[in-house]
């Protein structure tokens, strides 16, 4: 026997979907996915609010993330909304939407909860001896997680993602030299971070897009540059030189997520130049599949 579920993560930048068959053994398959660029959290430091044409395209996108999951037979449908929920005055304005529009029952989730949610999906991918910072860059918040031994030894979730910095640094796309403007800021951010003092020369990796998506333009000739923790200065300062629409083209991902890529590269700079890795990789996010693993153990 098997269940299918589906699930999303209501980013400030990105609504992701997926549907997965959970087997009676705890094992399951992710069978459909798809992400939009919403950004939810566009503007939102200026105004405290979601914009009204973006919460209403949220809504519009669930819609369809809810009729795409219908086709596989899914009855239960699981969300998490993460930083721009917890700080839009409007916030609850969209979720009211949400519930009287579609069958998402979606819970505003803490950066504490976000961290430990991403370590209960990736925690299988880190070995039995060293030490690893684990860095999820979202929009609106990065999740820093310091793993020694494959053990979780503390975690913390930082007031700065993507695109808040790109909104708050970035007056131009591309933003070019403007890059070392949000390396500095994000910085000054992380200073004092207790949990990027934890690991010493530690293996760095990046979940979620901001790293997957590095390293693949790592790999584009017009950006070509070793995903190594000597290269991401370098690759950094390549993407912020290329138009948002042929990054947008190579990654096969929306013109805004593209224009906020810079500034997610500039905070895994700003990481790099605090914890001086000696290894960098990067993974899938990690949520979705610790969301399942919530629901499987019956604490969701």
């Amino acid at each position: 026997m098997s269940t299918r579920i589906a699930l999303v993560d209501m980013g400030t930048n990105t609504l992701k979907y997926s549907v997965a068959e959970v087997q009676d053994d705890g094992s399951f398959e992710e069978i459909d996915a798809f992400a939009d660029t919403v950004r939810l959290g566009a503007g939102l430091g200026a105004s405290g609010q979601i914009d009204p044409d973006r919460a209403e395209r949220a809504v519009t996108s669930l819609t369809y993330y809810q009729a795409r999951a219908e086709v596989f037979g899914v009855t239960t449908f699981l969300g998490v909304a993460t930083s721009a929920l917890r700080r839009a005055a409007n916030g609850q304005d969209l979720l009211s939407a949400v519930a009287e529009r579609t069958r998402w029952q979606i819970k505003v989730i803490s950066g504490d909860l976000e961290a430990r949610l991403t370590w209960s999906g990736l925690r299988h991918l880190f070995p039995a001896i060293g030490d690893f910072l684990l860095v999820d860059i979202g929009g609106g918040s990065s999740e820093a997680l310091a793993i020694r031994d494959g053990q979780l030894i503390a975690s913390e979730s930082n007031d700065i993602g993507s695109g808040v910095l790109a909104d708050h640094v970035f007056t131009r796309y591309p933003p070019g030299e403007q890059v070392d403007a949000a390396v500095e800021q994000a910085r000054i951010m992380l200073a004092g971070s207790p949990v990027l003092a934890e690991v010493t020369r530690p293996g760095l990796v990046l979940s979620g897009g901001n790293g997957t998506f590095l390293q693949a333009l790592s790999r584009w000739a017009n950006t070509e540059e070793e995903f190594t923790p000597v290269g991401l200065r370098k690759l950094m300062y390549g993407i912020a030189d290329q138009e948002p629409a042929l990054v947008a083209e190579y990654l096969g991902i929306a013109i805004e997520r593209a224009q906020v890529l810079p500034a997610g590269a500039a905070i895994a700079v700003a990481i790099a130049d605090i914890v001086h890795p000696v290894s960098l990789h990067a993974v899938p996010s990690g949520m979705q599949v610790g969301m399942v693993h919530e629901w499987m153990a019956g604490t969701w």
